[in-house]
């Protein structure tokens, strides 16, 4: 996939997990913070592993 568009995705849900945190109660704070982290970690990581460069124009 191209990686312009996995790091669009690992963004967005980069920012979605850290306005998660508005919406998640004092309780569960501990669960939401490390499997949030996991999966902005996931993403990111894709980003680098499965992400191909756009062919470059001559």
């Amino acid at each position: 996939m191209n990686r312009h568009t996995l790091a669009y995705i690992a963004l967005v849900i980069t920012i979605l997990y850290g306005a998660g945190f508005a919406l998640v109660g004092d309780g569960s704070r501990n669960v939401y913070a490390a499997l949030g982290a996991a999966i902005v970690a996931i993403g990111w990581i894709s980003v680098g592993m499965l992400g191909k460069d756009a062919p470059k124009d001559s």
